[in-house]
């Protein structure tokens, strides 16, 4: 049996804990991903040529659930969900965007950002290795970007600004 003052303090630890725990940031975010576009760097090499660039996107995504293992092959990871980052290719042919087709196109595998179980945010650093625009007489262009979850939900598409190359 606690007596004298130890009772209160008996009873002001648990009371100032659960009071703390109250205090706590907790992010809560939809548990389909959200993206927003963050910026594009480009990279030459030492002859001047472009080799390398990273498209930089923010996400939030509630359950915590984007990411691919090299396992994560059998359905439904497979055919359009084989990948979860899908960043799209446009120029501008007169006066129209248009979409032209890639071989390979642009798509990604992120691998696991965190343990699926709590919200989580952060920037994705996405590499495009030259060529990363179509050979082409039209010289303006920009890119869309989507990323799916584990649970196949598509996030929001962002575009980036438009580039003259």
């Amino acid at each position: 049996m606690i007596k004298g003052p130890n009772i209160q303090y008996a009873i002001l630890i648990p009371f100032l804990a659960v009071l703390a725990m109250g205090c706590l940031d907790r992010k809560e975010y939809p548990t389909t991903p959200q993206i927003t576009y963050s910026g594009f760097q480009l990279f030459q090499n030492v002859a001047g040529n472009d080799s390398v660039a990273f498209l930089q996107v923010s996400y939030t995504d509630g359950d915590g659930n984007i990411g691919l293992s090299q396992g994560d092959t059998l359905a439904p990871y497979t055919g359009q969900f084989y990948y979860n980052c899908f960043v799209e290719y446009y120029e501008l042919q007169n006066g129209v965007w248009v979409k032209p087709a890639l071989n390979p196109p642009f798509y990604y595998r992120i691998p696991p950002l965190n343990d699926n179980q709590h919200a989580i945010e952060g920037t994705i650093d996405i590499r495009l290795n030259a060529p990363f625009y179509s050979p082409s007489a039209f010289d303006t262009i920009k890119y869309s970007i989507t990323i799916a979850d584990r649970a196949l939900n598509l996030s929001n598409t962002v575009e980036t600004p438009v580039f003259i190359k």
